[in-house]
């Protein structure tokens, strides 16, 4: 892992109990990821859609092929900045003859939509392993499930325990006692692959805590600052390094 693989190698594992078998056309078989899953992967990374990753109005483009009409959706997604975007096509028949007549499909400009989805997600990474083939590899899909497994033994649900009110956590002065210690774990950091590691830690400590959802969405909000200061400091870096006294010119 790298920094600039970082992202990648988070969000490219994939949890074979949301996956499914596929065959296509002449024999041709394969592993497909559900694509809830692969929303959830995003959630979980960057907090609820809308927030911190959303989908761009999709563009539609109906095809006549001979005796079939094909649908082919083109979609944006971005993530943390709106600016950060990928794009992705799918596609989908809406109509074909068979030896039965004419068969239409009514939800295939959505199953083109998803396509789209899916296909963009994965230039970010995820489910890149299902992608890569490397679910044709039966003992790394046995680690894996032995993998997504520990992760659930390591994260019960709090037994019995109801998440705490805003007024609460307020009254208990967590935020703000969450807020300083961000503060000093901020200070030792310099690379957004330390950045991610100090994300992991607070969400983890999210879910093991059972934070409401205003609580989780300052501390969001706090990443999103932490994020924008190391974004600038970072570029001022590199000018500096790419300058001409640099250089030594």
């Amino acid at each position: 892992m790298t920094e600039k693989t970082a992202l990648w190698d988070k969000l490219g594992k994939t949890d074979p109990k949301h996956t499914k078998d596929f065959t296509r056309g002449g024999g041709f078989r394969g592993t497909a990821i559900k694509p809830m899953f692969s929303y959830r992967r995003m959630t979980e990374e960057f907090g609820p859609c809308g927030q911190g990753w959303g989908i761009g109005e999709p563009s539609f483009q109906v095809v006549i092929a001979g005796e079939e009409t094909l649908v082919y959706c083109t979609v944006s997604i971005w993530y943390e900045k709106r600016e950060q975007t990928v794009f992705g096509v799918g596609g989908d028949k809406v109509a074909g003859k068979n030896k039965y007549g004419v068969q239409t499909d009514d939800e295939a400009f959505k199953k083109a939509f998803t396509d789209a989805v899916t296909n963009a997600l994965k230039l970010i990474g995820v489910g890149a392993d299902v992608h890569m083939g490397m679910f044709d590899d039966s003992k790394y899909v046995n680690t894996l499930k032995n993998e997504f497994a520990e992760q659930k033994t390591e994260l019960p649900p709090p037994a019995n325990d109801k998440p705490k009110s805003s007024a609460q956590l307020k009254r208990d002065g967590e935020f703000e006692r969450v807020r300083d210690q961000l503060a000093n774990d901020m200070v030792d950091v310099h690379t957004f692959a330390q950045f991610e590691k100090v994300k992991e830690h607070y969400r983890a400590d999210a879910k093991k805590n059972g934070w409401n959802n205003s609580f989780l969405f300052g501390l969001s909000e706090l990443f999103g600052g932490y994020e924008q200061e190391l974004t600038a400091k970072i570029e001022a870096e590199n000018a500096l390094m790419n300058s001409p006294l640099a250089a030594g010119e």
